[in-house]
């Protein structure tokens, strides 16, 4: 398979951000599940606290053809346009333990 992996770790910004996920959710999750600019989701959800599950963030796996390509992808997700994230994080990445069938070695 052509391409490579991607990490995306994003922090939301903690005042606005249950209202945001709230109103925007149904729209990031249709939006996640299509393949867009040559990038798909792999597999991803919310980060949050051991304490009382408070969620503080996303986290997806993204498979594409560079990293401005998911950079698009990401740029289009409905969480992104509506200024969920304070910060973000993203690395490419290799898949070890627990590949899917077409990555594994």
């Amino acid at each position: 398979m052509s391409g490579a992996y991607f990490i995306f770790r994003g922090y939301d910004v903690p005042e606005t951000s249950a209202a945001i996920r709230t109103r925007i959710r149904p729209e990031h999750r249709a939006y996640i599940r299509e393949a867009r600019h040559g990038v798909r989701v792999a597999a991803g959800g919310m980060v949050v606290t051991d304490a009382d599950d408070h969620v503080t963030g996303t986290l997806l796996i993204l498979h594409g053809p560079d990293r401005a390509a998911v950079m698009r992808y990401l740029g289009g997700d409905p969480y992104w346009a509506a200024g969920l994230f304070a910060r973000y994080e993203l690395d490419r990445w290799t898949w070890g333990l627990g590949a899917p069938a077409e990555e594994a070695p």
